[in-house]
């Protein structure tokens, strides 16, 4: 499956966007639901795209979606939780 990932900086709503393609969407969902993705220290990395991260953990700074980018189905949204 084509996964489109967008992640958001909720302080200033800045999106940065990516596409994977992936085998198995239920490890994806669990990786950005609960698993390493879904703490802020580790979205901060795929954000800025870097490998020097000084961010703090937490699960505020960042909210994310995943859609299907086939079909357009929306997989996983935490945008309006925050």
């Amino acid at each position: 499956m084509n996964l489109k990932i967008e992640i958001k900086r909720n302080s200033d709503g800045v999106i940065a966007i990516f596409h994977w393609n992936v085998d198995d969407v239920d490890a994806q969902l669990y990786l950005w639901e609960e698993g390493n993705y879904s703490c802020d220290c580790n979205r901060d990395l795929f954000f800025n795209d870097v490998t020097d991260n000084e961010a703090e953990c937490g699960n505020t700074r960042y909210s994310v979606r995943l859609i299907d980018a086939d079909s357009g189905e929306m997989l996983y949204d935490e945008w309006d939780e925050i």
